[in-house]
């Protein structure tokens, strides 16, 4: 997905998911918030209610 305008989502965790989280991006350097973005593209992906990315779409096998 390309740019968009973002909807602020409210959202809670238990504190050790929290805490999770945070080690994680820490960790990764990546921001929670995108963190939190791809785990939800993941989940919509998982229950076909969106397409995976071209990108990641799995590429025809070349002929033999």
């Amino acid at each position: 997905m390309g740019k968009s305008i973002k909807h602020q989502q409210p959202l809670y965790l238990d504190h050790e998911k929290a805490d999770l989280l945070a080690k994680l991006a820490e960790e990764t350097r990546v921001p929670r918030q995108v963190l939190l973005r791809e785990a939800v593209d993941d989940l919509l992906i998982k229950h076909g209610a969106m397409k995976p990315p071209r990108s990641v779409r799995a590429k025809p096998k070349a002929p033999k």
